[in-house]
């Protein structure tokens, strides 16, 4: 009756035993990156303590359903020995059935130990088992308490290394600042430095500008005339000729163009004031076209102003002409007027050349006729005139024998240029100065050039060292 009751019992305690067992051995844990040491080691040690909750509880349950065992043992125990007892006060011819159920009871305690027995090894096996999963788990929480002590070593290493860079950093930074600091100071001193310098130059620029200004100024107000030009309506008294910034330079030949230059002078100044006098002068001119002449001439004509000749060294054929018929006419009393016979040529069949002698001879009537009518003779007697005094017929006279004859209306000694109000450039030396040449027998010689019509040489010159073109 008892037998099948354990039985049940030990059926009952071993999936417990099995379970506990299994539930005992842990997984392996997967290896985990250094890196993460930390948490692994945290994970494992609340694994680990799992494992120990699960484990003492089996065990608790174990020992329990042991207990319960050994006391339902010690319970039959003591209804056996009650019945024994019992057996051998009540019934002592039932000794051999005692007997039978003492070795029975024998056989169920050695069936009962041999049904215990393999549960025992495999309660020591399981405790060896867990004892064996501890020292491995001790193990493996050593080693990553090792790696993790590793770690954090080598953490605190590489702060420490970064915390050194760090402080070397800063000093550099500090150092670099406190350098730069200086070079701006140093930089902002030479800038201070360079501006004063540079204010320095400018002021000493500007004032050496200013003075040369200055200078330039007092050299041109020194250079220019300051007084105010005297417009007077008789400029010539007592000798004297006061010539105005109203003047017109009539030197060279007269050719195309010559009457445009003078007549648009004359227009100019007419409209500008036309009750102050206008100066024609010439220093130099063999006369030239007759057509441009006639212009000019007509300009001193119809011009409201006063337009007043002067002849400062030679005027000839239409020249002369000019400064004979006009108005007011002046000349130094060495000057030299010229006058002749017109001259020309013609080409042509003979009615052309005719006609272009006719022509001639009408120019010649218009503008030598006047001439003649002024001096108080013909025309016929005029020319008569030239060729008495010249067998080339080129009539010429000094300016003072020019007065009598009445080609000339005044004879000057003094002229006063009252329109050069600028000090006149420096003078230099025409080119031909430096044209140092060799004749045919090698010697030096210096070319002159040719002279203006009556002009002539007056130098010394004894070793013919100047010479003249054509000599």
């Amino acid at each position: 009756m008892l037998e099948p009751r354990r039985l049940a019992l030990a059926s009952l305690a071993m999936p417990f035993l099995l379970a506990s067992a299994s539930l005992a051995l842990p997984d392996e844990a997967p290896e985990k990156p250094a890196d993460k040491a930390e948490e692994a080691h945290v994970g494992t040690e609340k694994e680990i303590k799992r494992l120990r909750q699960q484990a003492e509880l089996r065990e608790q349950e174990l020992n329990a359903q042991l207990a319960s065992l050994k006391a339902e043992k010690t319970k039959l125990e003591a209804e056996l020995a009650l019945i024994n007892a019992k057996q051998s006060y009540e019934a002592e011819p039932d000794k051999a059935k005692l007997e039978a159920l003492q070795r029975a009871q024998q056989l169920r305690d050695a069936t009962l130990k041999n049904e215990l027995a393999p549960n025992a090894a495999e309660v020591e096996r399981m405790k060896q088992a867990q004892s064996l999963a501890q020292a491995k788990l001790d193990a493996e929480l050593s080693a990553n308490k090792a790696e993790i002590d590793r770690l954090r070593s080598a953490q605190d290493l590489l702060d420490a290394q970064h915390k050194a860079k760090i402080s070397g950093l800063r000093r550099e930074q500090e150092a670099l600042s406190a350098e730069n600091m200086l070079a701006a100071e140093k930089r902002k001193a030479e800038q201070s430095k360079l501006a004063d310098e540079q204010m320095r130059a400018e002021i000493e620029a500007r004032t050496a500008a200013a003075m040369l200004q200055q200078r330039d100024g007092t050299d041109k107000l020194r250079d220019m005339v300051s007084a105010p030009v005297q417009y007077t309506d008789t400029p010539f008294k007592d000798g004297v000729l006061t010539v105005s910034d109203r003047k017109i330079e009539m030197d060279g030949p007269i050719v195309t163009g010559s009457a445009d230059y003078v007549c648009d002078r004359i227009d100019y100044f007419n409209n500008q004031d036309r009750t102050k006098p206008i100066f024609i002068v010439i220093n130099n001119s063999p006369g030239g076209s007759v057509m441009q002449g006639y212009r000019i001439l007509k300009a001193i004509e119809t011009s409201d102003a006063p337009v007043h000749v002067v002849v400062k060294s030679f005027a000839a054929s239409m020249a002369a002409t000019i400064a004979t018929l006009a108005p007011h006419s002046y000349a130094y009393p060495n000057a030299i007027i010229l006058h002749h016979q017109m001259s020309g040529g013609a080409s042509g069949n003979m009615t052309d050349i005719e006609q272009e002698v006719k022509t001639m001879q009408e120019w010649e009537r218009r503008l030598a006729e006047p001439i003649a009518k002024k001096m108080g003779i013909s025309l016929d007697e005029f020319k008569a005139k030239m060729y008495s005094a010249k067998k080339s017929g080129d009539w010429d006279e000094f300016a003072d024998k020019a007065v009598q004859l009445k080609w000339i209306d005044h004879i000057v000694n003094e002229i006063r240029e009252e329109g050069i109000r600028k000090k006149p450039s420096e003078r230099r030396d025409p080119i031909w100065m430096f044209m140092m040449q060799r004749d045919e027998q090698g010697k030096p010689f210096m070319q002159l050039p040719p002279l203006e019509p009556y002009d002539c040489y007056f130098m010394v010159n004894p070793r013919g060292f100047y010479r003249i073109d054509g000599r």
